[in-house]
């Protein structure tokens, strides 16, 4: 694996009590023209957070009583994938790299150095499915990307220490995405890594834990040699800046996410959970809306849902204004049809 740089957090009372800062953080590395070579850094939460991917529906994937009532806060990304839940138990770890051209993250890459570490703590990890790091089929880390230009962001969750029960509680995937991982529940597909590590190890700490990762990513065991960025006051305020003005408001965190007459969903294999809101008036498509958990790192959804928008509800008249509207590119490898079965099917409502 090429070498990166390292960004150490400025430890500053209040900064990181506020979780929007974190969402703007990727954004903020990927744009400016001070950073272009390879990056990783890690965050670790102090409070609860669930964090949804840029496409989801929010009241869709999120109880939306037991987060407030919990004192749960509740952001949004600037990558694809499903909602998380994260908190003190939880490391996050995010690399930021140039790629010229992707469509299609390549996670397994930057999933490396992971594996490593888990495997050096006595756990037999693996990647599974699209983006997920399993044990005993079990998921303890999932990761998204997003890119802007021709930088990409790749960051993952590690769940050493998270609480599973309010993670079942708060996060409500769709009915099609339980039954295409054949589980009941969010509790029963994800698990704590600590308790899978050997016993020398079980009491070691997240941040430990952190230096395992960089040790693993540079090749060395000596932390002090790894070249390491100190962002300045003038950078943190940037930052700060982009998180009130962009992932802080109201319109990104709940961002199209109107109350349709219908919203119906499916999984796709190897793709992700596709869900679309509509209305209808004189049985045609209005004010349609789509939602989901796909990785895609380009693509316009706008031009899909304009096409759709004004087209009679029948699944012919859907399946020839999908196959107008590129969505192997705008979307992914999903055929016309199936998107126009999904919306003509009374079946895969779903209650918001």
């Amino acid at each position: 694996m090429r070498t990166y740089s390292l960004f150490r957090y400025v430890k500053r009372t209040g900064l990181f009590e506020d979780s929007t800062v974190e969402q703007a953080f990727p954004e903020y590395l990927e744009k400016s023209t001070e950073f272009s070579d390879s990056l990783i850094y890690f965050y670790h939460p102090q409070k609860p957070i669930v964090i949804c991917g840029v496409h989801q529906n929010v009241f869709s994937e999120v109880d939306m009583a037991y987060l407030n009532e919990h004192n749960i806060d509740l952001v949004r990304r600037g990558s694809g994938g499903g909602a998380v839940y994260v908190d003190p138990g939880n490391l996050t770890y995010v690399f930021i790299d140039t790629e010229r051209s992707v469509q299609h993250p390549d996670f397994k890459k930057y999933a490396q150095p992971i594996l490593q570490t888990m495997q050096v703590l006595g756990v037999h990890a693996k990647a599974n499915g699209r983006n997920d790091l399993t044990v005993d089929n079990k998921k303890f880390s999932g990761m998204s990307a997003s890119k802007i230009g021709n930088r990409v962001s790749y960051g993952g969750t590690l769940m050493i220490d998270v609480d599973l029960q309010s993670a079942s509680r708060v996060l409500k995937p769709t009915k099609a995405k339980l039954k295409a991982k054949g589980v009941q529940s969010v509790h029963s597909r994800v698990t704590n890594i600590r308790q899978f590590f050997s016993p020398e190890y079980s009491s070691i700490s997240i941040e430990q834990v952190q230096r395992l990762i960089l040790e693993h990513v540079f090749h060395t065991g000596n932390i002090g040699q790894i070249p390491t960025y100190q962002l300045t006051e003038a950078d943190w305020q940037q930052v700060v800046e982009l998180a009130h003005s962009k992932y802080g408001t109201k319109q990104w965190v709940y961002a199209g996410n109107d109350r349709h007459d219908y919203y119906r969903d499916a999984y796709f294999q190897g793709f992700g959970t596709v869900g679309i809101g509509f209305s209808v008036k004189d049985n045609r498509v209005t004010g349609a809306k789509i939602y989901g958990d796909f990785l895609q790192t380009s693509g316009d959804l706008e031009t899909i849902e304009s096409a759709i928008n004004g087209t009679r509800l029948t699944f012919e008249d859907l399946t020839k204004a999908f196959g107008g509207a590129n969505l192997s590119v705008n979307l992914g490898n999903i055929k016309p049809s199936a998107l126009a079965k999904l919306m003509v099917d009374p079946a895969r409502d779903e209650s918001l």
